[in-house]
């Protein structure tokens, strides 16, 4: 008994000096919200121009800059849309920001390529960022391709 007591305590000494990714690798571990369309610019990215529903967002980023952002539901919530409420209304891709900073000093300092977006607002969406060497109050934006241009925001966290 004494035995296997001994090399249980050494197995999992070995498991957590080898263990998994360590909770600090974590730049940024969230939810992500849809843009209420009330202007509110983050990193001096604009908002939405109409008001956008989501019902589930997902955001990891580590610090190696590894990112992987889940949207469920990402469309139109907004009756001024007609037949096009409830659906993503042509965005057919999107951009993934990164925003560090905080307050007036917020930027976009990382962007992801694009990634398609459904229909009915569905992405998934792991990918590399080129992470700054520091990222105070860091923000995630998801935001439209609109004429073949990166747009306003939809979705962020930190909010």
């Amino acid at each position: 008994m004494k035995k296997m007591l001994t090399t249980s305590c050494a197995i999992a000494l070995m498991l957590a000096a080898a263990g998994p990714a360590r909770a600090d690798d974590d730049v940024l571990e969230g939810k992500l919200r849809a843009c209420p369309s009330d202007g509110t610019s983050i990193g001096g990215v604009n908002s939405c121009g109409k008001i956008w529903k989501l019902r589930s967002g997902e955001v990891e980023l580590e610090r190696n800059g590894d990112i992987e952002v889940k949207l469920k539901g990402l469309v139109l919530n907004d009756a001024s849309t007609g037949e096009f409420n409830g659906t993503a209304d042509g965005v057919t891709q999107v951009v993934v920001s990164l925003v560090c900073g905080g307050g007036a000093k917020a930027a976009v300092v990382a962007e992801t390529d694009r990634f398609p977006l459904s229909k009915d607002g569905m992405s998934i969406i792991e990918t590399k960022l080129h992470m700054p060497a520091q990222c105070i109050a860091p923000v995630v934006l998801v935001r439209e391709i609109w004429d073949n241009k990166i747009g306003g925001w939809l979705a962020a966290t930190g909010f």
